[in-house]
């Protein structure tokens, strides 16, 4: 046990440093960042929502985005590059099982979206409580309640926000262990991802009577298989407070995404078993 845990560590350190020295991540990275510090400056585009619910929306979405494209790429491209190369063959020779392989690529690649997130809600944080500062400042002269922000709140929701990109790089993986290409697995990881983002249309369009039990049986099924990657944002009622959140909300959420994390995972490495390289 120990010496898998073992292997399976030095191949997500491997994964980790050869993900860090790749420009697409220094990229994505220095764009979200300017993304996030500019979202200031972009709140003469919002309409009728106040300040730091915007800077918060527009921060934490931009982090999704991009973080979803580089769990979506970089992990494709670990896996790939591996194969492709025919390194894949010299690690398997060795005592190495694909499964401790596959653990590996996804806690080097969940790794390096820790510190993409990380980075990204301290800088969101600093803009926000800069902002905070100035906003209360003005209300205090005008004789309002400000609108303050949860710095534990916070934390919570970038660790939500960690935790959907692990979903989605698991659900990468699970692809590429079956996908013969890096761009298959990169379209069809895209695609899942806009499915998870939808996924809540299915949802309640279970709620709904219909007389055709086939249609049923496919709102059940596609809400099973997909996740929700919706039900992680909650930046309203943690970050802000503006509507509060039910007991044990947020541990459901974490529940449901590492289900589906261990889930993938697990499908994953049963196909890559049965995959010739």
């Amino acid at each position: 046990m120990q010496a898998s845990l073992r292997r399976t560590l030095w191949i997500s350190r491997v994964t980790f440093l050869e993900a860090v020295r790749q420009r697409f991540f220094a990229f994505l990275l220095v764009l979200s960042a300017a993304m996030v510090l500019s979202s200031v400056s972009f709140r003469v585009f919002d309409f009728g929502h106040g300040e730091l619910k915007f800077i918060a929306d527009f921060g934490f979405g931009g982090m999704f985005f991009f973080g979803s494209v580089l769990a979506v790429v970089m992990t494709a491209q670990l896996f790939f590059s591996e194969i492709d190369n025919r390194t894949a063959l010299t690690l398997l020779a060795k005592p190495v099982s694909r499964a401790e392989f596959l653990l590996g690529k996804f806690f080097g690649a969940w790794a390096v979206l820790g510190v993409f997130v990380a980075v990204l809600a301290s800088l969101q944080g600093t803009v926000l409580w800069a902002r905070e500062q100035e906003l209360v400042a003005q209300a205090e002269q005008a004789g309002r309640i400000p609108t303050t922000f949860s710095f534990g709140g916070l934390v919570q929701l970038a660790l939500l926000q960690w935790l959907r990109l692990g979903v989605v790089i698991s659900i990468v993986l699970a692809i590429s262990a079956l996908a013969r290409t890096f761009l298959f697995a990169v379209v069809v990881g895209s695609l899942a991802v806009v499915a998870g983002q939808l996924q809540w249309i299915a949802q309640d369009a279970l709620l709904r009577p219909t007389d055709s039990p086939v249609y049923a049986a496919f709102l059940w099924v596609s809400t099973r298989i997909i996740p929700n990657l919706q039900q992680f944002n909650l930046a309203d009622a943690l970050v802000l407070g503006a509507s509060a959140v039910e007991d044990g909300a947020v541990f459901a959420v974490f529940l449901s995404g590492l289900a589906y994390l261990a889930a993938y995972l697990t499908v994953g490495a049963l196909i890559f078993r049965r995959r010739e390289i």
